[in-house]
């Protein structure tokens, strides 16, 4: 039993958006990924975890959190 052969296959990271590398950072508040709606209100500066933020939308009032950066 196990692991006779692995395959590791090298993926480069994809370039980020100008409009992404600001999320998350004050007065720019990042969009939904459940809906794409803009209107985002920051809920904590702290999520469960100390590098994450917590945020929830006010379109579809579902909570999301983003990494900070």
């Amino acid at each position: 039993m196990g692991v006779r052969r692995a395959a590791v296959e090298r993926v480069e990271p994809a370039p980020e958006k100008a409009e992404e590398v600001g999320a998350g950072k004050e007065g720019r508040e990042p969009a939904c990924p459940w809906c794409g709606s803009p209107e985002a209100e920051k809920v904590s500066d702290y999520g469960p975890h100390l590098m994450v933020c917590q945020y929830i939308c006010r379109g579809c009032n579902s909570p999301f959190e983003v990494i900070k950066r």
